[in-house]
């Protein structure tokens, strides 16, 4: 029962991202997803999400795609934006000089004392986020790899930083990343198998201090 959802993007794979079928079973998918606080997604890799297919599902849903946007999202404190959540989203681009300056562009329309979480299909941005001071970075892309080996992880990551964040729990500065494995898995010729690299749901759990 968690207040709040999010979707880190590549909702069907290469595969069958223009399969009616997989569209249908997507929609039944995200139709059962619930949370008082609202659902929010971004959009993954270009050439697996094409929001002229997935954007009226997404509508039709209520599930709110921030393509460079902020959302403000009330918590149990208190409506004031002390209190508040904020969410970034960034549509996923391999240029990380344009990401970073669009990141730093929505964040200046934070007020100070918010707290940021910022949505981001790939983990690829952290640098620029953590010298930008977010709060909370959530990420998938990855698949952690999807094959992994023991002692080693990831074999490929599909990460510009290769296996710098390949999976899971990262802090630099006071920037918290956490880069979900996911349920997936790649498209095309690619085997339809994880190896040592379970799916994942992930739960985040925040809390304040003092009042």
């Amino acid at each position: 029962s968690p207040d709040l959802i999010v979707l880190t993007g590549d909702y069907l794979s290469t595969s069958y991202n223009r399969d009616p079928q997989a569209l249908a079973d997507l929609r039944t998918l995200l139709g059962q997803l619930r949370a008082p606080a609202g659902i929010y997604a971004v959009w993954g890799t270009i050439e697996v999400d094409l929001p002229q297919l997935l954007r009226p599902l997404f509508d039709e849903l209520g599930i709110v795609v921030l393509e460079e946007g902020v959302a403000r999202v009330p918590t149990a404190a208190g409506n004031g934006d002390e209190h508040s959540l904020w969410l970034v989203g960034l549509s996923c681009t391999r240029d990380l000089a344009a990401g970073g300056a669009k990141l730093w562009a929505l964040l200046g329309e934070l007020p100070a004392e918010g707290f940021s979480l910022f949505l981001y299909h790939t983990p690829d941005l952290m640098p620029q986020a953590a010298a930008l001071g977010v709060d909370l970075y959530l990420a998938g892309h990855t698949h952690g790899g999807q094959w992994r080996l023991p002692g080693f992880g990831a074999i490929l990551t599909s990460s510009q930083h290769w296996k710098r964040y390949e999976a899971g729990l990262y802090r630099e500065g006071d920037t918290t990343l956490y880069v979900s494995r996911g349920l997936g898995m790649e498209g095309f010729g690619t085997p339809r198998a994880r190896i040592f690299c379970p799916p994942e749901v992930v739960l985040i759990t925040l809390s304040g201090e003092g009042a």
